[in-house]
């Protein structure tokens, strides 16, 4: 154990450390006073811990045995989702959830990182100035049949947490403007499909309620306003560790995982808000700095798609508890309770770690 300890890239072990204590003291603050959240805390904790050990195996691991069950895992994973769509848990009016014993398990989390971890080795045994449009159509395929089994759940938040592997070639080949062109053209043609054969009309009237938030404020646009307000109120230092009003009287919503950050910067105010941005700087920053570092090309692509999807959420979720992009219910790494959230981005940071040990060794 104290070899895989080791292995930790302490480097990108302190902010995310300082990154997982901030959103479990948020959780807390979040779940205090309700009854079905009081405990969420203690839970989110504990996966934690897991996703800790789980990274600390995976860092410990040659990379290139991990890459080699890319395959088996992928396809594993593809008969998740599956297995979702037949016989998963419905909650809410959405069947994403797998029954393990006495919990319950999201599938589609852990899918992304598979689904990165084999196109990055299948991209990595080729050079890159031998990939081709033809590979870019092959992988473009891999990325977007989970995808369309995840929007099938549905879970339009998920499924847009694939696209940035669909990015790898581009970067590969040098971002250069034919290869921009047409991935950005595989994902307008994908957007139209998705709007018209895809969406369900809920998902639509987030799209339509993010183009004029102030049409409803009580009804659709409810969850946006109180987001807002609840940011305000936090002003430059925040109201205070479990003080914020919009939190406690209850006015702000899914506030342990959509809106948590939201509850963060309604407490910690603008200085906490560049605080938790900064920490999530410096994690990205590790991870393409360890994308420089690695031995092969698979191990590189991988990192730079892992920063992709971190970058993403961070994205996403921030500007949808501001409001300047629509309601897609995508959680915030590291802050959002949630186990299988939790347990994939710890392994997908254990891949990572890995490959950061292997190009320390000589």
């Amino acid at each position: 154990m104290k070899e895989r300890l080791r292995a930790l890239d302490t480097s990108l072990l302190w902010p995310m450390a300082l990154l997982v204590i901030m959103g479990l003291l948020t959780v807390y603050s979040a779940g205090r006073g309700t009854n079905q959240q009081a405990m969420i805390w203690a839970k989110q904790g504990l996966w934690n811990l897991i996703g800790f050990a789980l990274m600390a195996f995976l860092a410990g691991m040659d990379p290139r045995r991990v890459f080699r069950s890319g395959f088996a895992l992928y396809v594993l994973g593809i008969l998740s989702l599956v297995a979702v769509l037949a016989a998963g848990h419905r909650i809410g009016g959405a069947q994403r959830w797998l029954g393990v014993g006495g919990l319950t398990f999201q599938p589609s989390e852990l899918m992304k990182w598979l689904t990165l971890l084999f196109v990055a080795h299948r991209l990595g045994t080729r050079q890159p100035q031998d990939l081709t449009g033809w590979d870019l159509v092959q992988t473009s395929a891999l990325v977007f049949f989970p995808m369309l089994l995840v929007l099938k759940q549905p879970d339009l938040g998920m499924a847009i947490s694939f696209t940035p592997i669909l990015a790898l070639i581009p970067v590969i080949k040098g971002l250069r403007a034919k290869w921009v062109a047409l991935t950005l053209a595989i994902c307008c043609a994908g957007g139209v499909f998705a709007w018209h054969k895809v969406l369900k009309p809920y998902q639509k009237q987030r799209v339509m309620t993010f183009l004029d938030p102030g049409a409803d404020l009580k009804g659709k646009g409810y969850q946006i306003n109180q987001s807002r307000i609840a940011i305000g109120a936090g002003g430059l230092t925040g109201q205070g560790f479990t003080s914020g009003s919009q939190t406690q009287l209850n006015f702000l919503p899914v506030k342990t995982t959509d809106f948590v950050f939201s509850v963060w910067a309604e407490e910690r105010g603008f200085l906490g808000v560049l605080l938790a941005l900064g920490l999530f700087g410096l994690v990205l920053t590790r991870i393409l700095d360890t994308a420089v570092a690695a031995r092969s090309a698979s191990e590189t692509y991988f990192c730079v798609g892992a920063a992709g999807i971190i970058a993403l959420h961070l994205l996403v979720n921030v500007g949808m508890v501001v409001g300047v992009l629509p309601n897609k219910g995508i959680v915030l790494p590291f802050f959002s309770a949630g186990g299988s959230s939790t347990l994939s981005y710890f392994l997908g940071l254990g891949v990572v770690m890995g490959v950061r040990h292997r190009a320390t060794l000589k």
